[in-house]
């Protein structure tokens, strides 16, 4: 049997490749370019689709593999010019973000993070940005949701926002403003306004100073 000049060298069908472009996709097809082991350092292959756990009309996964990840290549029925990255690997010069069982994370090239962390009494859910210092929390152990920032904070709703609790609500700032462009109420069985300079109730009748 003569050789196929479509085929792999060697016959391989899966063969690990190094990252070598993954910008400029004519097609934008999220393809990326890789080097094989029999390739010099100035050679390249075409462009590859990348495969993902769901592919569709504008939606999907969409992890592009960065310049220089180690990826796994499956070649389709041996042929070099049908090949895929089915998976990107860790090895021993880029390693996991951690070295926990307990954890699945997804963490970008910046730094952002998503983990779910199932360590027994201490499972909980999180997104970090890159900081660190801004971050949301589900709390599964204590059943508390917490939301931190290190700047401004900012809700903002083009409907109704409604802020409800079956037990106390505090507010406290320097400074707190409510305002409402139309109707404000203030309402409970007992209601205490208390400053330590004073309290002001304005175009009203109530000013204690």
């Amino acid at each position: 049997m003569t050789a196929d000049t479509h085929s792999t060298p060697g016959g391989y069908t899966i063969v690990p490749a190094v990252v070598t472009k993954n910008e400029d996709d004519d097609e934008k097809l999220g393809r990326v370019k890789v080097r094989y082991p029999w390739m010099t350092d100035q050679q390249e292959s075409g462009w590859i689709q990348v495969a993902s756990p769901t592919a569709g009309k504008e939606r999907g996964f969409y992890f592009i593999p960065e310049v220089e990840d180690l990826v796994l290549i499956a070649f389709a029925f041996g042929e070099i010019d049908r090949a895929y990255v089915i998976g990107s690997l860790w090895n021993k010069v880029d390693k996991p973000p951690v070295d926990d069982r307990h954890k699945r994370i997804i963490k970008s090239v910046a730094g952002h993070t998503i983990t779910l962390d199932d360590t027994e009494d201490a499972e909980l859910i999180s997104i970090v940005d890159k900081s660190g210092k801004n971050k949301i929390v589900l709390d599964a152990k204590n059943n508390v949701v917490s939301i931190e920032s290190d700047g401004d904070l900012s809700i903002k709703s083009k409907g109704k926002l409604e802020l409800s609790s079956d037990d106390d609500v505090s507010i406290k700032g320097k400074n707190v403003v409510v305002e409402a462009t139309s109707k404000s109420a203030l309402k409970g069985s007992e209601v205490a306004i208390n400053g330590p300079s004073g309290v002001k109730v304005n175009d009203g009748a109530l000013e204690v100073m």
